[in-house]
C-alpha cells in the first residue's frame, strides 16, 4: 500500500514560487516543473525508503531535470510522508538545514 503523501505549507509555498518563476522564464516551463514533481512524488508514495537519509531523519530526493531537492520525513506507523521542502540546490545550505 502507497503512502500518503502530504507537503508542508512551507513547501507548498515553495513549489507555488518556483511554478511562478518557471512560468515567466518560458511558456510552459512551470508545467513541466510540475509534471517533475509529481514524478517523484509518486515515486516517494510507492519507495519512500529508496534514499539515504541525509540529515537527521531526513531524506532528499532529486527532481529530474530541474536543480531542486525534496526533503521529507518518512512516517512509517502512518505511512506518510512529509515533504518540508521543495528546496532550490543553490539556496544557502546553512539555512537548507534549519528544517522545521
Amino acid at each position: 500500500m502507497p503512502y500518503q503523501v502530504i507537503l508542508s505549507a512551507l513547501a507548498l509555498k515553495e513549489l507555488e514560487l518556483a511554478v511562478d518563476w518557471y512560468n515567466e522564464c518560458e511558456y510552459g516551463l512551470g508545467k513541466r516543473f510540475i509534471e517533475a514533481v509529481d514524478n517523484r512524488l509518486a515515486l516517494l508514495s510507492e519507495t519512500p525508503d529508496i534514499l539515504a537519509i541525509k540529515l537527521s531523519g531526513y531524506h532528499e530526493a532529486t527532481i529530474e531535470k530541474f536543480p531542486y531537492l525534496i526533503v521529507y520525513k518518512i512516517l512509517k506507523k502512518e505511512k506518510k510522508v512529509r515533504v518540508l521542502h521543495i528546496f532550490h540546490t543553490s539556496r544557502n545550505p546553512i539555512l537548507k538545514n534549519r528544517i522545521e
